[in-house]
């Protein structure tokens, strides 16, 4: 997938505790129908730019990175988990530093930063500004929805979504996210705000077949 050298890799062992093994990327119990929905959505997201290169930062089970290489898009990877063997090897809370003066078309970090607590999120979104001219992020959204499909001929599917915030509900730490947009604290608009220190939200949606991820993407100034 990608043409560094080991060499090449970055040393830097960040400072934080894994949360997950790489056991827990295992196809069968990891990646359900509403996750590969939202791969679609990454894939189509980072596709729409016409990138020539493209960071993932939290490599997963690899499939978008696969996708977008199959697709002639110059795939590079970053993460803390040196069994899943990223090409850039930290914490993001660092990536300023183990980037250092490198730059990239698009930048996908998604389900990725719930995973730092909300007072890390601004400073990783400044860093992640001075290495790409777009980033794509999605974010856990915890809401009560009720959804609705309607199949009509000739006149294209209905989708009709409602979502109740659970503003009434504190999200507990969980041993993996610190944070959900939805809960208390942690509305749509505070989140756009903090991103709109930084970049221009072209534009937002919740994912129509999972509705648990909202999707942001956000341009550079």
């Amino acid at each position: 997938m990608s043409q560094l050298t080991t060499n090449e890799k970055s040393k830097n062992p960040g400072n934080s505790a894994l949360q997950v093994e790489k056991s827990h990327y295992n196809f069968q119990t990891y990646t359900d129908l509403p996750r590969w929905t939202s791969y679609w959505h990454q894939i189509t997201e980072t596709l729409a730019l016409s990138p020539k290169t493209a960071l993932i930062v939290g490599i997963g089970d690899d499939i978008v990175g696969r996708v977008l290489a199959e697709q002639g898009v110059q795939v590079y990877t970053f993460d803390f988990d040196k069994n899943l063997h990223p090409d850039f090897w930290g914490d993001v809370v660092e990536i300023d530093t183990v980037l250092r003066d490198k730059r990239f078309d698009v930048i996908l970090c998604c389900q990725v930063l719930e995973h730092l607590p909300y007072d890390k999120f601004e400073p990783v979104l400044q860093q992640l500004q001075r290495h790409a001219k777009n980033v794509i992020i999605s974010l856990p959204y915890s809401a009560i929805k009720y959804k609705i499909d309607v199949h009509l001929p000739i006149v294209k599917t209905v989708k009709l979504t409602i979502h109740i915030h659970k503003f009434f509900k504190r999200h507990k730490f969980d041993g993996q996210h610190y944070w959900e947009i939805g809960t208390r604290g942690y509305t749509k608009r505070r989140i756009r705000n903090s991103m709109e220190k930084f970049f221009t939200v072209a534009k937002w949606y919740v994912a129509p077949y999972n509705a648990y991820h909202v999707f942001f993407i956000l341009e550079n100034r």
